[in-house]
């Protein structure tokens, strides 16, 4: 489930979904790094929202995911975090297979994918980096639901991610977040 509901404020009012990363957009490369650890793209469900939600809308469907829109993404990021579970609650029964769900901010590009098949591997977790939590976190299936419904609690879905276990890994992608000016050249760096 990846997070591109927001308008980039502190970029200056962009997509951060539609910057580019090389030659690929923030977006078709979370959705790349996704198909590197097994995620099929129809199975990628991307929220977005306004000002930017029908391009980036667009390009999600260009890469083959699902959109979600969020038609009030003033009320922060946990209302995203919830339509975007509820989509996957509607989607798949508890006995469809899906185990798990990435839970991937746009803004963390550059994930390794040992990182991801670490993660895979386990089931779930938030992966470490210098001590520090990161994206993006591997939600098991018993917590959508809790997720789906986290705008009515105080912490949104922090405190339900702190059920899952750190797991710490040697990549600094997860905690290289894209927010303000300097760190698209920063993060995205050969």
């Amino acid at each position: 489930m990846v997070l591109a509901a927001g308008s980039g404020r502190r970029l200056g009012g962009v997509a951060k979904a539609l910057l580019r990363d090389g030659g690929e957009t923030l977006l078709a490369r979370v959705a790349a790094l996704a198909a590197g650890a097994g995620v099929n793209a129809s199975d990628v469900v991307v929220v977005v929202g306004p000002p930017f939600g029908d391009e980036v809308a667009a390009e999600a469907r260009r890469v083959g995911a699902t959109v979600v829109v969020n038609s009030a993404p003033e009320r922060g990021m946990a209302s995203s975090v919830a339509l975007g579970f509820a989509a996957l609650e509607a989607r798949d029964s508890p006995d469809s297979g899906v185990a798990a769900a990435f839970l991937w901010p746009v803004d963390h590009p550059r994930v390794a994918l040992a990182t991801l098949a670490t993660l895979v591997a386990l089931g779930q977790g938030v992966p470490s980096h210098g001590g520090r939590g990161g994206h993006p976190p591997l939600v098991p299936r018993r917590l959508f639901a809790l997720l789906a419904a986290c705008t009515e609690r105080a912490a949104g879905a922090r405190d339900i991610l702190r059920e899952l276990p750190r797991i710490p890994v040697d990549d600094p992608g997860v905690i290289a977040d894209i927010d303000v000016p300097g760190d698209l050249e920063r993060v995205c760096a050969p």
